[in-house]
C-alpha cells in the first residue's frame, strides 16, 4: 500500500482520504493511520463490493464494522456511499453509526477543529438514490437491483444535488465527500466547495506511462484517475479491486491531505 500526501492550500487540518477498500484487509490501512494520525478520516464510498445480502445485514457480513470502530477510535471519521453501496438500508447506516461514525447520506453536518468550523457533506452516488426510487416504485430488491445496474457507472445520471446550495451557502470550510470524480466537471465545478474527496476510478486500474487506462463512468484513458485537480478535487487511486482484471502498476493508495501548515498533526 502506498501512502500519497498531498497539501492542499488554505486547508485547516490533516485528512486521511480511504476509498475504495472493497472489504479487502484493513490492517495496513489502520497501522498508517496510527501511525500519521490525521485530524479527520473521511471514508468517500465502496468499503464494500454490492451484492444483496441474503439474511445479515451487508456490513455485517463484509466484517468491517471492527474497522470502523477502530477509525472513530482514532479520529472523528466521516462516512459517504458510494455505487456499492446501492443495498444498504437504514437499518445497516444506524449499525456503522453505531460504530461511532458520522454517515453523511445526501447530508452534511458542521464540526469544529483547530477553531475552525467545518462543513462536511456526503453526496451519495446515483446508484444508491436511483435503487431506493425503484424500491419506492415497488419492485422487488432484485429487480431493483437489475433495473438500477447502469446507473453507478454512468455519469449522466444525476445524484441528488437539491441540498447542496444549503450545504454550500453554511460559513465555514466546506469539505465534499464524493466518490465519483466524474461529478465533479458537470454538477461540482461552479460550487463553493473548497474540497472534494473521492476515488472509484481505481487509479484507471491499469497505467501506463502515467495515465491511467480504463475508468468507470469515463471510459478509455479516463483524465479523473489520481491526484488533485483544480487544486480541490482531491482524487484516490482507492486501497481494493472489485474487477477480474489485476491492477498494474498501480498499487492501493491511502491519500492523506495535509494542513495548511504543510504537515499532519504529528511528522510524517
Amino acid at each position: 500500500m502506498q501512502e500519497s500526501f498531498y497539501s492542499i492550500p488554505g486547508c485547516p487540518c490533516s485528512i486521511a482520504l480511504i476509498s475504495d477498500l472493497h472489504e479487502a484487509p484493513f490492517e495496513a490501512v489502520l497501522a498508517s493511520l496510527r501511525k500519521n494520525r490525521p485530524s479527520l478520516i473521511c471514508v468517500a464510498g465502496d468499503f464494500l463490493i454490492g451484492r444483496l445480502p441474503k439474511e445479515a445485514l451487508k456490513v455485517c457480513e463484509a466484517g468491517l464494522l471492527p474497522f470502523f470502530s477502530a477509525c472513530a477510535s482514532l479520529a472523528p471519521c466521516f462516512v459517504s456511499l458510494g455505487n456499492h453501496e446501492w443495498m444498504l438500508t437504514e437499518a445497516d447506516l444506524e449499525l456503522l453509526r453505531s460504530c461511532g461514525v458520522s454517515v453523511l447520506d445526501n447530508a452534511f453536518t458542521a464540526f469544529t477543529v483547530r477553531d475552525r468550523l467545518l462543513v462536511i457533506g456526503g453526496l451519495s452516488s446515483a446508484r444508491v438514490s436511483e435503487y431506493r426510487r425503484a424500491l419506492r416504485s415497488g419492485l422487488t430488491p432484485l429487480e431493483a437491483n437489475d433495473l438500477t445496474r447502469p446507473v453507478g457507472v454512468t455519469k449522466h445520471v444525476p445524484p441528488q444535488l437539491a441540498w447542496l446550495d444549503s450545504f454550500a451557502s453554511r460559513p465555514g470550510y466546506h469539505i465534499l465527500l464524493c466518490h465519483h470524480p466524474e461529478y465533479y466537471p458537470r454538477w461540482l465545478a461552479g460550487r463553493n466547495i473548497d474540497l472534494i474527496l473521492s476515488g472509484h476510478a481505481h487509479g484507471g486500474q491499469i497505467r501506463l506511462f502515467g495515465r491511467g487506462l480504463y475508468a468507470p463512468g469515463q471510459g478509455l484513458l479516463p483524465g479523473l484517475t489520481v491526484g488533485v485537480v483544480d487544486g480541490r478535487l482531491v482524487i484516490s487511486r482507492g486501497l481494493g479491486n472489485t474487477r477480474r482484471v489485476p491492477r498494474l502498476f498501480n498499487p492501493p493508495e491511502l491519500v492523506y491531505i495535509l494542513s495548511d501548515e504543510g504537515r499532519t498533526d504529528s511528522p510524517i
